[in-house]
């Protein structure tokens, strides 16, 4: 029985460190209009069936010296190449995918040349379906028992849309397409593409549920890959290994691959597992991140209490008495003014608490931003701290899992154990058994896995409470920025700026300029130090960039510390610049060409 039209495609890229788009194309046309594969001329055979065939596609198409080859939105096949590659230049996409190559093949008992022409016409209405606006060169190829035609299309349609084909194209549009074209030609259709989805009987879920169990269960059996393949096809599995582990079971329509169930199942998760299986237990903890910082009280308030009348000395009487002939109330000005004092001392209070946050997270540098942006580094490093735990976790999912079942049989099975209750006796082998499995495929205690879990969970809750703890301090200190209610001390970003290795390193990068520069800094009410500060062009990595040298100095240039751009990353260079500025009190800097104070008695 015939097996039926079958179709083959793939991508012609254009790489620049071998061959250029054009070249790639040329040579693919080449190969399809080889005189020595294209085989008989449509003039050989005129007077006969295929010439007459031939001929009403000569009527439509264009062919190249009466060959078997012709092609769609070409105006002359000679210059297929050019025509193709104007396309890509007028719409600027000359790289990556430049052309598809394809190739359609009759069975065999088909392949007679007589139906070259019918092939020719199936492939031009075919592109006609599926891409209109695509420029193609196709060519009949007579060489082979099987009839075939190859075509180049284009990637770069005339509209300037380039041809995307998903992971369902070729089952729900190619293969459907050339199937029904291939009746209407009087080819016989593949039978494989008409096969109609077998629905599945195990639900998707059920199904990853069942395949983890049985790939858990196969680890825990065997010791190495091989051991474990061998394993899953004696269980009845179907297997197949490659690149990627697939595995199919009976109710399975098709087989699933193992990487769909979780990375612990990947041919690379599935080796790890199994060559760790008696590995120690790795435990993590979370770094100390959040800084708890109450509101302390700044001002103390004590009400001012209003006695009554008759309590009040004489002179006291006299001041009531006056400031009600004046329309007012005493009594009622002192409550208002006990509310205003409290409300003032709770601002204060408040106000006090952000300047602690702030100056706590800038590192004294008492910078808002630079606040925000650490709490912002700590709250990514608690994220990363979190994610490899749970990572862990899951690895730890089989160990888990035993552990979770102990769980259900652990008090009945201690009540058979310590007190005899012979109901509870199943529970107890359950119970039992489990732990043998433990112990004996995974080296672990069930105490050692209780531990384990309710440490990593402990880590979990910290890092979440620090998160959080961060995350309302940072909204604290935004709210106060964003209603410019907090005066910021640009101590630190003075000095930062006065440094200018920022700048520095900005006009390299973007302008291309290296600068050589040297300078000195002295700051406000700091007499016993200066800062002299060198800028050299550096190549770092193999990059051209720049250099920044501080050192602080006495006035008479002894050098007390001193840090270089070169000797660390940016974000720490930042860091040390910040840890100069509040060491040494440098705020209101200034700059200049010469170490004025040298000499300066």
């Amino acid at each position: 029985m015939a097996e039926g039209i079958v179709v083959k495609i793939w991508n012609v890229s254009a790489n620049s460190s071998t061959r250029s788009g054009a070249s790639q194309i040329q040579s693919s046309i080449a190969y399809i209009e080889n005189p020595e594969k294209v085989g008989v001329r449509i003039g050989d055979n005129t007077g006969t069936q295929v010439g007459n065939e031939l001929s009403y596609v000569m009527n439509d198409m264009k062919t190249l010296d009466g060959l078997y080859v012709g092609c769609r939105h070409i105006s002359n096949i000679k210059n297929a190449t050019e025509e193709m590659m104007q396309i890509k230049e007028f719409y600027g996409k000359l790289d990556g995918r430049v052309a598809t190559h394809g190739v359609i093949s009759l069975d065999e008992s088909e392949s007679n040349p007589k139906n070259a022409g019918k092939l020719m016409l199936l492939l031009d209405e075919l592109m006609q379906k599926v891409f209109p606006d695509n420029q193609v060169v196709y060519a009949v190829h007579t060489n082979t028992e099987n009839l075939h035609i190859h075509f180049i299309l284009n990637t770069v349609g005339l509209d300037g849309k380039k041809i995307h084909m998903d992971k369902n194209f070729m089952k729900e549009i190619l293969e459907a397409n050339l199937n029904d074209l291939a009746e209407k030609y009087g080819f016989t259709p593949n039978e494989k593409w008409q096969k109609k989805k077998e629905p599945e009987t195990i639900p998707l879920v059920q199904r990853k549920i069942l395949l983890r169990g049985l790939i858990d269960n196969a680890i825990e059996q065997t010791d190495d890959f091989a051991a474990f393949i061998a394993y899953l096809r004696a269980d009845g599995l179907t297997v197949n290994v490659g690149k990627n582990l697939s595995l199919q079971m009976e109710g399975m329509s098709h087989a699933m691959r193992t990487g769909q169930l979780g990375s612990n199942y990947t041919i690379e998760g599935i080796c790890s597992r199994l060559a760790s299986k008696l590995d120690p237990l790795v435990w993590k903890s979370v770094s100390e991140q959040s800084h708890y910082i109450s509101e302390r009280e700044m001002l103390l308030f004590t009400p001012n209490k209003m006695k009554n009348y008759a309590d009040m000395e004489k002179d006291e009487k006299t001041d009531a008495v006056r400031l009600l002939k004046l329309g007012r109330n005493p009594w009622v000005e002192a409550r208002s003014d006990n509310w205003q004092i409290e409300r003032m001392g709770k601002e204060l209070n408040k106000i006090g608490y952000v300047y602690e946050l702030v100056h706590f997270y800038s590192r004294g540098a008492d910078n808002t931003d630079a606040a925000m942006k650490a709490i912002i580094e700590k709250r990514k490093i608690l994220a990363e701290e979190r994610k490899e735990i749970r990572a862990n976790l899951k690895a730890y999912k089989p160990i888990i899992s035993i552990y979770e079942e102990m769980k259900k049989y652990m008090l009945r099975a201690y009540l058979y154990d310590a007190y005899g209750r012979t109901e509870y006796i199943d529970d107890f082998q359950n119970y039992m058994q489990l732990s043998d499995r433990l112990i004996k495929i995974y080296g672990k205690s069930v105490e050692e896995v209780a531990d384990y879990i309710a440490d990593q969970k402990a880590q979990l809750l910290y890092a979440k409470a620090q998160d959080a703890e961060l995350n309302e301090q940072y909204k604290v200190i935004r709210k106060y920025v964003d209603e410019k209610r907090f005066l910021v001390d640009e101590m630190g970003l003075s000095f930062f700026k006065a440094v200018g290795h920022s700048e520095a390193k900005k006009d390299a990068r973007e302008y291309g300029v290296f600068a050589s520069d040297i300078k000195y800094i002295t700051a406000k009410d700091i007499e016993d130090v200066i800062v002299r500060v060198v800028t050299t062009p550096d190549v770092i990595d193999g990059k051209n960039t720049v250099t920044t040298t501080v050192t602080v100095m006495t006035n008479d240039e002894k050098t007390i510390k001193e840090i270089s751009s070169r000797d660390m990353d940016a974000k720490a260079f930042n860091d040390a610049l910040f840890e100069l500025s509040s060491e040494y009190g440098l705020r209101d800097c200034q700059t200049h060409r010469k170490n004025i104070r040298k000499n300066v008695l």
